[in-house]
């Protein structure tokens, strides 16, 4: 995480001071950056989707994939992982997609966690640290095969730059306060993980472009992401979009925040 410093020295020399005048200094001052705050940090790790993978309490295996060339993807118990990294760390984590010892944080969308703030980065770390300790001693560990890490390193991997960042990206130090400007920032952080990083999904998947959200009304688009239900009436095609609505959005986005995405995807 980037420490955002504001030092302050003023000199106060006065060469016609008399002798008997000393320099008087000032010493440098630096703004304490704001603690995060774990409850709000859950709200947030909810709604990007930290404690899906991971599962409830961070204990890991809510990601668990087995792929038909011998990989294995499991997402780690965090209470345990949480102890390699310091909050620098784990910003350098989201949003660089670079972990402890520098192996790929393969499975992870870094290419969404890096637009999230400063602030909210400090807040999930602050969830993270308030976590309890569990003790998942059956949980598996990832194993990726021999050609695997060697698509991922030369980049011919399907998933090549989901686990990173685009080259000078730069997250903002708060989320945005105005309603476009935070639709599009809730939308970054929040939907580009199934819907691409540009929000017209990705090729070959069937999570659609959310140009679809122009369809809904308000009221239909307040009900889709707090019940799950598409606008003529049911879950999602898939279900994936209604199971992630009740168990992501539903307790965590705020009516004026629902209100600042539909906005924001409505002017794309």
């Amino acid at each position: 995480m980037r420490i955002w410093l504001a030092v302050a020295c003023v000199v106060l020399a006065a060469c016609s001071r008399g002798p008997d005048a000393a320099d008087s200094r000032v010493a440098p001052t630096v703004a304490a950056v704001p603690a995060g705050d774990p409850v709000e940090g859950a709200r947030i790790a909810r709604r990007v989707g930290c404690d899906g993978c991971h599962d409830e309490g961070g204990k890991g295996g809510g990601f668990d994939v087995k792929t038909p060339q011998g990989d294995r993807v499991v997402a780690p118990n965090l209470t345990v992982r949480r102890a390699l990294y310091d909050d620098a760390g784990i910003a350098r984590l989201l949003h660089e997609g670079k972990t402890h010892d520098g192996h790929r944080p393969f499975g992870m969308p870094i290419f969404m966690f890096q637009h999230l703030s400063d602030g909210e980065v400090r807040d999930i770390a602050a969830w993270l640290r308030a976590l309890p300790t569990v003790d998942n001693p059956n949980l598996a560990e990832t194993h990726l095969t021999p050609a695997t890490r060697k698509s991922l390193l030369d980049g011919t991997h399907p998933y090549a730059s989901d686990d990173q960042p685009d080259p000078g990206n730069l997250p903002p130090r708060e989320r945005p306060v105005g309603s476009l400007a935070l639709g599009k920032y809730l939308a970054y952080t929040t939907c580009t993980e199934c819907h691409g990083r540009d929000l017209n999904g990705f090729e070959g998947d069937d999570a659609p472009t959310l140009v679809v959200a122009k369809a809904y009304t308000s009221e239909k688009f307040a009900r889709l992401m707090k019940t799950g239900e598409v606008t003529t009436g049911g879950m999602s095609r898939t279900g994936r979009m209604s199971k992630t609505a009740t168990y992501r959005f539903a307790p965590t986005l705020t009516d004026v925040e629902i209100t600042a995405i539909k906005q924001y995807l409505d002017s794309r």
